[in-house]
């Protein structure tokens, strides 16, 4: 007979104690998986996190400079040699001074522009860390730009890069009858009036100066009259602008204060030079294709032919004191040095005028130089004065300076253009009469320069 088994109190703790340790190690290695997996969670969250921002601060650092490039306003006779000049003193202009550069200015490096600096940058957002930095770079005529992002995690960036190619500004500018850089003083009976549509006389001054509009006398002016000088005081005395003398009810809505002015023009004379074929000598009473050489000083008396293209160099006083009868254009020489008064264009007499277009067809007038259409006159740096009747000109009239006086005036097929501020005075009886073409018919060597704008298909994400 066997003795029955004894199970001793010690041996039952002992299958305790085991089961016990296995249970604490299956929990133990359960709470470590369960910790690992949530640090790895928090870990990649945070990844994910410092992506999207590094990603957001780069595309935000895009459409920056995006707005930038396409704001900038650079002058059409910009060569590749120089535009990565050109645009980092645009870019200046720009951004010099403000919060973005930090203190910073914006300058060539090495054959590149950082935005702000080529160790700083712009702060999106101080308290999630987001950031950017913009390096520019030129290629041919192309301007490339490269973001880089970052976020709350400095190891972590993104990166864009994408090329701009040049495009031209547009401008309201030949919406307006008169638009001047200038102070504009109108005297006595002057009258800026739309030949069919009053509201094409209207008035445009872009100085910064303090009196943008002064009238003594009984001036008139058809249309609305815009001043882009916010603080600016104006003077109207007995003078009317859309009908209306300062004293109507209906007065004010025709003033416009603080008005952004439309881009003034570029003036590029080098498509009418090509078509010059004779020199002035000193005589000769029919100019065709002539150039004036400088400080040949003419005075051309009654009776005086011009046909095609007079071609002016500086510095030069030219007076025509006589009857004239022009059919064609009458252009200055690109960047002419000197100043309004070394450089002169006076029209004393009666003028008689027809476009180019109105050229007889033969080999002297080819259909490249016919189709210089829109301008009468285009003289940069030179100061126009009309004293005598003009008829009516088939093309705008642009200038640095201009004084209207005693009976000067006729119909303008165009807009009057003052470019420089120096002011426009206007006096008499001078009766100016705007057929303004609008901004669907820039003139032959007219233009408002050039911006830049992305290239979408050359936009790739590049290493940062």
């Amino acid at each position: 007979m066997k003795s029955p088994v004894i199970h001793t109190p010690v041996r039952r703790r002992g299958i305790v104690s085991v089961l016990a340790m296995l249970y604490l190690m299956l929990f133990t290695v359960l709470a470590i998986g369960f910790y690992s997996a949530s640090t790895m969670a928090v870990q990649v969250s945070k990844n994910d996190r410092s992506i999207e921002q590094s990603q957001l601060a780069c595309e935000s650092g895009l459409q920056f400079v995006r707005y930038q490039m396409g704001y900038m306003n650079l002058d059409p006779a910009t060569t590749d040699a120089n535009l990565l000049g050109a645009v980092a003193t645009a870019l200046a202009s720009q951004l010099n001074g403000t919060s973005n550069m930090g203190g910073n200015s914006v300058a060539v490096n090495n054959g590149l522009i950082y935005l702000p600096s080529q160790a700083g940058f712009i702060t999106l957002d101080p308290n999630t860390g987001t950031k950017f930095r913009a390096q520019i770079w030129t290629s041919g005529p192309f301007v490339w730009t490269k973001v880089t992002g970052y976020g709350s995690n400095a190891s972590i960036g993104r990166a864009v890069q994408i090329q701009f190619q040049k495009a031209s500004h547009a401008s309201t500018i030949f919406n307006y009858g008169v638009a001047s850089k200038s102070a504009i003083n109108m005297a006595g009976n002057v009258t800026i009036k739309g030949a069919t549509d009053p509201t094409k006389g209207s008035v445009l001054s872009a100085t910064s100066g303090s009196n943008p509009l002064t009238m003594t006398g009984s001036p008139k002016i058809s249309g609305d009259f815009s001043f882009s000088n916010a603080s600016g005081t104006n003077s109207f005395a007995n003078g009317s602008i859309a009908g209306y003398k300062s004293n109507s009810p209906n007065f004010a809505q025709h003033i416009h204060s603080g008005v952004t002015p439309p881009l003034f023009p570029y003036i590029d004379t080098s498509s009418y030079l090509a078509y010059t074929q004779n020199t002035y000598s000193g005589s000769g009473s029919t100019l065709v294709n002539t150039i004036i050489p400088p400080n040949t000083n003419p005075n051309f008396a009654g009776g005086t032919t011009i046909q095609g293209v007079l071609y002016i160099k500086a510095p030069n006083h030219v007076t025509f004191s006589g009857n004239t009868t022009i059919t064609g254009a009458i252009v200055v020489e690109n960047n002419p040095s000197g100043s309004l008064s070394t450089n002169t264009i006076s029209f004393s007499g009666n003028v008689t005028a027809q476009p180019m277009s109105s050229l007889p067809n033969n080999s002297n007038f080819p259909a490249g130089e016919k189709a210089l259409t829109g301008a009468f006159l285009l003289a940069p740096n030179f100061g126009v004065t009309f004293t005598g009747n003009f008829g009516t000109i088939g093309g705008s009239i642009i200038a640095s300076q201009f004084t209207y006086s005693g009976n000067a005036g006729g119909v303008v097929q165009g807009t009057v253009i003052n470019l420089n501020d120096s002011a426009m005075s206007m006096a008499g009886n001078s009766d100016i009469i705007i057929a303004s073409t609008g901004t669907t018919n820039y003139p032959a060597g007219v233009s408002f320069g050039n911006k830049f704008a992305p290239l979408p298909g050359t936009y790739e994400e590049v290493a940062p």
